[in-house]
C-alpha cells in the first residue's frame, strides 16, 4: 500500500465539533462482508475509531442464538449456593481468573458494586523462574463451576470465547485495512494461540442488599477506599487491546464520556455488540483509536439486578511497548482532535516500562485492582503497589 493510498483514508476524515453527541455510532457488519458496501463500512469504522472509541456493532458473524446461551448460563451462574462460588473464588487464583463478591475489586479507588466471574482462554499454568517473571501469571488455567450444578456452563462459555475470539482477529485485520495499514501490521502482536478474557457480570440492585451493602461499607470503613453506592464500576479506559460488551438485560447504566466531558448513555440494544478501543491499541495506533472513559452505574432502587458479559482480547504480554508507524495526515488529526478533548483524571495506573514486556504493567494494575489477590499471592508486589498508589497525586 503507498503513501498517496494511505493520505486518501484520512483526507476526508473530519475531528467532530464541538457538540457532544447524543449517542455512539452502530456499524453493520453485513457492510463489512458484501464487497459492495465494505468501502463504505471502512469509512464508517476509521470515524468510529477516530472520533468516538465506542460503537455498536450489529449482524455479528455468528448465530445470535449464543447471546441466549450465555445469557441463561451466566443467570444459572449467580443462582448457585454461595459456598459453590467461593469454591472457585478469584483469592484462590494466581492468574486473576474466577469469582468476585461484592467490594472485591477496587476502580479509581472506589469500590465496585458488582458481583462477577472471569475465565480466559484455557492456558497452561505459566513457567516462572524467579520474581521477575511473576507478571506471566496474568495466564494461567481456569477455575470452573462444579457440572454437578451447571452441567452446560463450561462449554457454552468456552465456544462463546472462541467465537469472539474469532470476530476480534477479524475485526484487527478491518482495523488494518480502515487504518491503511500493510495486512499483519497488527497481527504482529499476537501469539498464535492468544489469551481473551471474558467477564460475567451482575450489577445488583443494592435496596434488596441492605445487610451485604452495610458489611462491605464496614470493612473498608477505615482504607483508602470509597464505597460510593452508585458505582457499578468506576471511571476507567480498558487496558486491553479492545473489548466487547453484551448488555444482557434492559439496565441503561453504561456511559461513556465524550470529548466535552458529558456523559452518553448506551442503551442495550437487541442482538448487537458494544465496542471498545483499549488503551493498547490506542498506543499502538500512536493515538488514531481512541480508548474512551466509561463507567456503569448500579440500578436504580427496583430496576433488579443488571447483567453484562465482557470479552477483552488481549496481546502477546512478551511485547515490549511499541507502536506502528502511522500517516502524518493522520497525526496532525490526531493533534487536532486531542486538543479538544477534555481531560480526565480517572485515577493511578501503572504505564507501560519501555525496559519490560507489557504484561509486567498489565500484572501491576490487576493487583491494584484485586487487593485480596494480592493479599493471598503477591503480598510484596501489593505492599509495592500501595506505597506508589499512596505517593500518586492524582488517586
Amino acid at each position: 500500500m503507498t503513501t498517496s493510498d494511505v493520505t486518501d483514508k484520512f483526507s476526508e476524515l473530519k475531528v467532530s465539533s464541538g457538540e457532544s453527541p447524543s449517542s455512539i455510532p452502530t456499524l453493520d457488519l453485513n457492510k463489512a462482508t458484501n464487497p459492495e458496501t465494505k468501502a463504505e463500512f471502512l469509512d464508517e469504522l476509521r470515524n468510529a475509531l477516530f472520533n468516538f472509541g465506542f460503537f455498536y456493532i450489529k449482524n455479528p458473524p455468528f448465530d445470535v442464538e449464543k447471546f441466549k446461551n450465555i445469557k441463561e448460563e451466566s443467570l444459572k451462574f449467580f443462582e448457585i449456593p454461595l459456598e459453590e462460588k467461593k469454591k472457585v473464588a478469584m483469592v484462590n487464583s494466581k492468574h486473576f481468573l474466577g469469582y468476585n463478591g461484592l467490594g472485591d475489586e477496587i476502580t479509581a479507588a472506589n469500590v465496585d458494586w458488582r458481583e462477577q466471574v472471569e475465565f480466559a482462554t484455557e492456558l497452561p499454568e505459566p513457567d516462572i523462574k524467579n520474581d521477575d517473571e511473576l507478571y506471566k501469571n496474568i495466564e494461567g488455567p481456569n477455575l470452573w463451576p462444579s457440572g454437578d450444578f451447571l452441567p452446560e456452563f463450561k462449554p457454552i462459555v468456552t465456544d462463546y470465547i472462541d467465537e469472539l475470539s474469532k470476530l476480534s482477529r477479524q475485526f484487527t485485520h478491518w482495523i488494518e485495512d480502515a487504518l491503511g495499514l500493510e495486512y499483519g501490521a497488527l497481527e504482529a502482536f499476537f501469539k498464535e494461540v492468544q489469551q481473551a478474557k471474558l467477564k460475567i457480570i451482575k450489577y445488583p440492585d443494592l435496596a434488596n442488599l441492605n445487610d451485604q451493602v452495610e458489611a462491605v461499607e464496614k470493612e473498608f470503613a477505615n482504607t483508602q477506599y470509597k464505597t460510593k453506592l452508585n458505582q457499578g464500576v468506576g471511571e476507567h479506559r480498558d487496558n486491553d487491546f479492545l473489548t466487547f460488551i453484551y448488555q444482557a438485560s434492559h439496565h441503561t447504566s453504561l456511559q461513556v464520556k465524550d470529548f466535552n466531558g458529558e456523559w452518553i448513555n448506551v442503551p442495550p440494544v437487541g442482538n448487537t455488540l458494544v465496542f471498545a478501543v483499549g488503551l493498547t491499541l490506542e498506543f499502538i495506533t500512536q493515538g488514531v483509536c481512541v480508548s474512551t472513559v466509561h463507567r456503569v452505574l448500579t440500578p436504580t432502587p427496583g430496576e433488579g439486578d443488571r447483567l453484562s458479559i465482557s470479552f477483552f482480547q488481549t496481546i502477546n504480554i512478551e511485547s515490549k511497548k511499541t507502536s506502528i508507524e502511522v500517516d502524518q495526515k493522520a497525526k496532525d488529526l490526531v493533534k487536532l482532535r486531542d486538543a479538544k478533548r477534555t481531560k480526565n483524571k480517572i485515577g493511578f495506573q501503572f504505564q507501560v516500562d519501555e525496559t519490560k514486556p507489557v504484561g509486567y504493567s498489565v500484572f501491576l494494575n490487576r493487583v491494584k485492582s484485586h487487593p485480596k489477590v494480592g493479599e493471598r499471592h503477591y503480598p510484596r508486589v501489593l505492599k509495592y503497589i500501595q506505597e506508589e498508589v499512596a505517593k500518586a497525586s492524582d488517586i
